[in-house]
């Protein structure tokens, strides 16, 4: 087999096999993609390594090489590898962002790739919109940026096929809500009290409840609830029956789910159409 589009092979192995870099992201030669399968899990895909640290071989597997090579992108690594010190390297993931679209569409036939991709598009533009018209109204972003948000979109477009992919992405959805500017966040609660709230929906519905009282309770309640499956779901807790109560409001009526991908796309739906009810009442 060929190598990947845009793949450059060291020449050196690495558990006997071959390790692959790109000129799509800086590098400091010991940071590399490896084709094969898993040391404990046996799982065959694409992995980001780290030859210094060994601590990105377990990340993956990734089922492209573009894949790989944005885990390099997104993992701080060693602290003596100039790669994962580049400040600049962010600016690598709008290319690499083109990339794993590419290959998708070369993957999935167009009906299929709408349907993975729409409702996550919807949802980090609902999430803009709403940190954009909170930032006008006071004057600071709710949303805390990391690079981290652009793995979870990627591994949010991917199908969602059993109970450990679905898991997956509730952890990596709720993790996009609860990252907020608490410090600079919390500043605007009035109440004397704000230092006991504690819990990024919790705060939200705070500010909300003193600045547009008339706000949409249930829109909050969805994103209480994505928290609530969370917490109760592994590999945050040992999943309880709790799960089946929170499941319910999102209109789930049994676990495990008949179907994982559209459980997940219902979850998903439901906390993008909350966050743009909100961006209207930030309006």
């Amino acid at each position: 087999m060929g190598l990947p589009k845009d793949a450059k092979d060291t020449e050196k192995k690495i558990f006997g096999l071959h390790t692959l870099t790109s000129e799509l992201v800086p590098n400091c030669n010991r940071c590399f993609a490896i084709s094969g399968a898993h040391v404990k899990t046996k799982e065959r895909g694409w992995f980001a390594f780290c030859k210094k640290s060994g601590k990105l071989d377990k990340i993956g597997p990734y089922v492209t090489f573009i894949g790989a090579l944005k885990a390099l992108a997104l993992t701080k690594g060693c602290d003596s590898c100039e790669f994962n010190k580049y400040e600049a390297k962010s600016s690598f993931l709008s290319t690499l962002n083109e990339k794993i679209e590419e290959e998708m569409r070369e993957n999935f036939d167009g009906n299929i790739y709408s349907m993975l991709t729409g409702p996550v598009q919807a949802f980090v533009r609902n999430r803009k919109y709403f940190d954009i018209n909170f930032k006008n109204r006071f004057k600071t972003g709710f949303f805390k940026p990391l690079l981290d948000d652009c793995l979870a979109t990627v591994d949010s477009i991917k199908p969602c096929e059993n109970e450990e992919q679905f898991s997956m992405k509730v952890q990596a959805l709720a993790g996009m809500i609860d990252r907020i500017e608490e410090s600079d966040v919390r500043k605007l609660i009035k109440t004397k009290e704000k230092q006991q709230i504690s819990g990024s929906i919790t705060i939200l519905e705070q500010i909300l409840k003193e600045n547009a009282p008339n706000y949409p309770r249930h829109a909050v309640q969805n994103l209480r609830n994505l928290m609530s499956l969370r917490n109760k779901m592994y590999p945050t807790h040992a999943t309880s029956y709790e799960i089946l109560v929170i499941l319910q409001n999102f209109g789930i009526a049994r676990y495990p789910l008949e179907d994982w991908g559209k459980g997940w796309k219902k979850i998903l739906t439901l906390c993008s159409n909350s966050l743009g009810e909100l961006v209207s009442v930030l309006q």
